[in-house]
């Protein structure tokens, strides 16, 4: 039996062949109760596989959107905050009442605009993490023959030599085949200063480009001709385009080195920007290629291809063109009707004509021919404190050509880094905010076109382009000037049209920022102006459109965009006014809005700036409320009366400018406010009245704080009453000259007295008779004291409602005695603001 089995046993283990393969029977299958513990086992390691698979998946998902998943839960924090204050006011509580209401309506703005802010983030980090799951794409290079032409507007008005010089240097550089530079000079004739400022910017900077272009295109003739002539030789060729991109790279360099040492110190952050990663990043990628060209063998086409893209690596195609020296083009003194002017332009051939002493632009009708302006593809509008990297013309051309239904695209400027000035430092922080909220618009639909910088398509200036007259001169518009925010305006036209705005996630274009109050008001005061006229026009679009319902976010952020000055900037005025008379509620403020500072505090830090630089933004935007205020009033003026404001450009030099003297007086005025709630407060005893009382004071203390800080940081309180004092000059002489005028129209009445003697005393006198009287019979006697007070009036008193009963114990010492107490109750303002270190990369820039 022991042999019969171990035969079996033998006969039933696998045979192998003369190869050295075992071959496996039917007699090597094993019984089931052998076979399945081990199928078990197999399933619940491929289950555990399996399940650890989705568990590493789930975390790496979760993971790659941490950012859009906490903003998430920053958002119902948000509302679960509002709804719980509310619930506590109007159910615990039982407060109502028309002050309660109106306490709740500006909180409810505010939740607004924080809520704006939070769904912008939302997009703009579920686009972050979208594209890093995707792999960027590489950009071809298109030849001259089927690149699209762009040509690239430069608007300038009274700008310094070296602002100019960047502007188109950078855009000259930037790499693409099909493209020409227009500066548009609005400078009047009649200020020779700054037009010769001006046109010798530009002369000099095309003489840069015009000396290496030239050696361009002669080295591109020397290879057409040896390619007629002899036979090709790829070793050759490699070794002279290696030649010819380290020639352009070492031009280069010397361009930037150029820029660094006649770079005035107020600017050196400016400029020096501009040299490393404008001009010296260009030459490094050209250093690059020509290595690879080096040791690359080439073929005969390969060859002429990198002939020919060398030969167009500058652009010396530079001109200017000054619309003021002409008596038949619009002189509308704005940005837009400079770019409208051109554009129109576009595509025609034009003679000078002088008659009457004037000078007229024509069209052609021979063969006489003084300007040709040819008609783009595209056009980019390029403001000239602005500029661009290079790969930024090649990234947008290539996402217009893909995209048909988009009519612009752009990449929201970031500002210069490592500004010196407090006020450029902290403004630039605000900016970069706002390419984050901008680029979080483009999720829902919701982006608007930003002037500064931006790809346009012609054809969609020809659709949304109308035709008026100004001052007798029949004028085309393509890019709408009702208002002085145009870039806004015009975003709307194209939308009635179905074009759309594309914002480029990678930053490609940087801007600078003021760098002190008064200039930072000028430009703050624009911003502001023009949203409430905007707004009808977006409403009739949206009411136009059949789906409604799916744009209801977008019309959401975009009305947000354009009302955002006047609900935010009024709530917060009205909710620091409120918080002297209703202490209760004005508590759940920070309540409500602090996932928003938590959120805006980590995208400071995020955008390489310091998280304790929220206090220095919420300082510096507490001292914009009256240049927000005049902005609103402004686009009120000009909804009423239908005047169009002036447009007021933003100064770029190294003087400060006059602080205006509405925003000291408003800003001090407020200040003092604060003081004389937190004062009062102390004097009432609320320190010794609970939790509620104390926090009051506490946000008093506050205010305070933010307010001495920008006065002393960012305004500048001895400058800017030094600013106050031609103002007030002009003040008195214009009030002179009214006074003057009424007595010049009164004088007839006493002419027999004599005008010069006895007109302006008597009008003085007149006016003093007809002034109200501040005392006597016509002022209500108001009774303050107890004692005079009757009874009547005492029992029809109203008794102030407490709802909360309250004892405050007697003070043993005065709160306001000098000493420890005093010392420990005034908060110490900051010594000192230490400047961030510069060299932080910017954690976008990957992408």
């Amino acid at each position: 039996m022991t042999a019969s089995f171990q035969s079996d046993v033998m006969d039933s283990e696998p045979a192998a062949n003369a190869a050295g393969v075992v071959s496996v029977g039917r007699s090597s299958v094993l019984p089931l109760w052998k076979a399945w513990p081990r199928r078990a086992v197999a399933a619940v390691r491929s289950a555990w596989r399996a399940v650890h698979r989705a568990v590493a998946a789930w975390i790496a998902e979760q993971r790659r959107t941490f950012e859009s998943t906490s903003i998430k839960f920053s958002i119902v924090l948000s509302l679960a905050v509002f709804v719980g204050c509310a619930a506590y006011h109007f159910g615990t509580l039982g407060m109502v009442g028309a002050d309660v209401f109106l306490h709740y309506a500006m909180l409810l703005a505010l939740l607004y605009c924080s809520l704006a802010y939070q769904f912008n983030r939302f997009g703009a980090a579920r686009r972050r993490e979208d594209l890093q799951a995707v792999q960027p794409a590489q950009i071809t290079w298109r030849e001259p023959s089927t690149a699209p032409s762009v040509t690239i507007l430069v608007p300038s008005y009274r700008e310094e030599r070296r602002v100019l010089i960047g502007t188109v240097l950078s855009a000259a550089i930037a790499e693409y085949a099909n493209r020409r530079i227009a500066v548009l000079v609005d400078d009047a004739p009649s200020d020779a200063s700054a037009l010769r400022t001006t046109l010798s910017a530009i002369e000099e900077v095309t003489g840069w480009l015009g000396e290496q272009a030239g050696r361009r295109r002669d080295a591109y003739a020397s290879w057409q001709s040896r390619k007629a002539s002899t036979a090709f030789d790829a070793a050759a060729e490699a070794r002279t385009l290696s030649v010819g991109y380290r020639d352009v790279a070492g031009w280069l360099s010397s361009i930037a080195l150029r820029l660094e040492q006649e770079s005035p110190e107020d600017f050196q952050h400016v400029d020096g920007f501009i040299a490393e990663r404008i001009v010296r990043a260009a030459a490094a990628q050209y250093r690059d290629r020509a290595e690879r060209l080096a040791n690359t063998p080439l073929t005969a086409e390969e060859a002429e291809a990198e002939h020919l893209r060398l030969s167009l690596v500058v652009c010396d195609d530079v001109t200017h063109f000054q619309r003021k020296t002409f008596a038949n083009l619009s002189h509308a003194p704005n940005k837009a009707m400079n770019l409208n002017t051109y554009i129109g332009l576009m595509g025609g051939r034009f003679v000078r004509v002088h008659r009457n002493g004037v000078t007229s632009l024509e069209p052609a009708l021979g063969s006489e021919v003084d300007v040709v302006v040819p008609r783009p593809d595209y056009v980019l509008t390029l403001d000239a404190d602005s500029v661009i990297l290079h790969e930024y013309v090649a990234t947008l051309v290539d996402i217009l050509e893909n995209q048909p239904d988009a009519g612009v695209a752009q990449t929201p400027y970031l500002t210069f880094p490592n500004g010196d000035a407090p006020v450029e430092r902290i403004a630039g922080a605000t900016t970069d905010i706002q390419y984050l909220v901008h680029q979080g618009s483009s999720w829902f639909d919701a982006a608007f076109w930003v002037g500064a910088n931006a790809l346009i398509r012609f054809s969609a200036l020809e659709a949304i382009s109308k035709s008026r007259v100004d001052d007798g001169k029949p004028v085309r518009i393509f890019i709408q000037d009702k208002t002085v925010i145009e870039d806004t305006g015009s975003t709307v036209d194209l939308m009635k049209l179905g074009w759309s705005v594309r914002n480029h996630f990678v930053p490609l274009a940087y801007s600078a920022t003021p760098a002190d109050f008064g200039a930072l008001a000028i430009q703050r005061k624009r911003w502001a102006n023009g949203g409430l006229i905007i707004m009808p026009d977006l409403m009739q679009q949206y009411l136009q459109s059949p789906d409604r319902v799916g744009r209801l976010p977008e019309l959401v952020l975009r009305s947000h965009y354009l009302l955002s000055p006047a609900i935010g900037n009024v709530a917060v005025f009205m909710l620091m006014i409120w918080a002297g008379t209703e202490s209760s509620g004005i508590l759940w403020t920070p309540l409500v809005m602090l996932p928003y500072f938590m959120l805006y505090m980590m995208d400071l830090r995020r955008l390489g700036y310091r998280r304790r630089d929220l206090f220095g933004v919420c300082s510096l935007n507490l001292m914009l409320l009256p240049v927000n205020f005049a902005g609103i009033i402004a686009s009120i003026m000009q909804m009423v009366t239908g005047r169009k404001g002036s447009f007021i450009r933003t100064p770029k030099i190294s003087l400060r400018t006059n602080v205006p003297p509405y925003a000291l007086i408003f800003n001090l005025g407020v200040f003092v406010l604060m003081l004389a709630y937190a004062t009062k407060a102390v004097m009432s005893g609320e320190l010794s009245g609970g939790a509620i009382p104390i926090m009051n004071i506490m946000l008093f203390s506050l205010n305070i704080l933010l307010y001495s800080y920008g006065l002393v940081r960012f305004v500048g309180v001895l400058d800017s009453l030094g600013d106050m004092f031609p103002s007030l000059r002009r003040l008195v002489l214009a009030v002179s000259a009214v006074v003057g005028s009424v007595a010049r129209f009164l004088s007839p009445v006493f002419a027999p007295f004599g005008s010069r003697y006895v007109s302006v005393p008597a009008l003085t006198a007149a006016m003093i008779v007809l002034t109200p009287a501040q005392s006597g019979s016509r002022i209500a006697t108001e009774v303050t004291s107890p004692q005079s007070r009757s009874p009547a009036l005492v029992r029809s008193s109203p008794v102030p409602k407490m709802l909360i009963p309250m004892t405050y114990p007697p003070f043993a010492s005065s709160p306001v005695a000098d000493g420890p107490e005093r010392r420990a109750a005034v908060p110490s303002a900051p010594r000192e603001v230490v400047v961030s270190e510069p060299g932080v990369v910017w954690p976008y820039a990957g992408y």
